[in-house]
């Protein structure tokens, strides 16, 4: 009945909304973290499962792969699940890894970090294409300003102007774009 007296509102998550104090509990530790609601239903999948699959945590929390992959490294560079094959995790249940081990695999979570933003930005191109459809030609100031209100940057920080600039040029010399007094147009073909 409410859908079709008000079919144009809609509920979603707000993934940065609040905060969850978690104390995780482990064979030989327990961590105590701060982290937002998403971060806690995530871990929190694991309390009946020692592992799963990326994939599955999509599908059970209801966020696109490319951000559950995002939300599992903040648990693996925190040292809480461990990624013992593509996209599937398992608890960290011995802190008894070598200091360079836990290095090692934090350098990985952070490459993987970066390697999600960049697929994350690459989603984006649409949309910027769009935007220079619309305007004729966009800087690099107004992308990274409307790209900040679309990408969650809860685990992997902000989004800076030189991320967008980067993938602006990777843009040109893509021929997508051309770049011309200060701003992007779209490349003549």
């Amino acid at each position: 009945v409410r859908e079709a007296v008000v079919s144009t509102q809609s509920t979603g998550w707000r993934y940065n909304l609040g905060f969850v104090d978690l104390d995780l509990e482990f064979e030989e530790r327990t961590i105590s973290f701060t982290v937002s609601p998403l971060q806690a239903t995530i871990i929190s999948l694991f309390e009946e499962r020692e592992r799963c699959h990326a994939e599955t945590i999509s599908t059970e929390v209801g966020i696109p792969l490319v951000m559950a992959r995002k939300k599992l490294s903040f648990w693996v560079t925190n040292g809480v699940l461990k990624e013992t094959a593509k996209d599937m995790f398992e608890v960290r249940e011995s802190a008894g890894t070598t200091r360079s081990r836990v290095v090692e695999e934090m350098d990985s979570a952070m490459v993987k970090i970066e390697q999600i933003r960049q697929e994350e930005l690459e989603s984006y191109t649409n949309f910027v294409m769009g935007l220079i459809n619309q305007s004729g030609q966009i800087t690099v100031e107004r992308v990274h300003k409307l790209l900040s209100m679309l990408i969650d940057d809860s685990v992997a920080g902000l989004l800076t102007e030189d991320e967008v600039k980067a993938f602006l040029d990777k843009k040109v010399k893509q021929k997508l774009l051309c770049y011309s007094s200060g701003a992007y147009k779209k490349h003549k073909t």
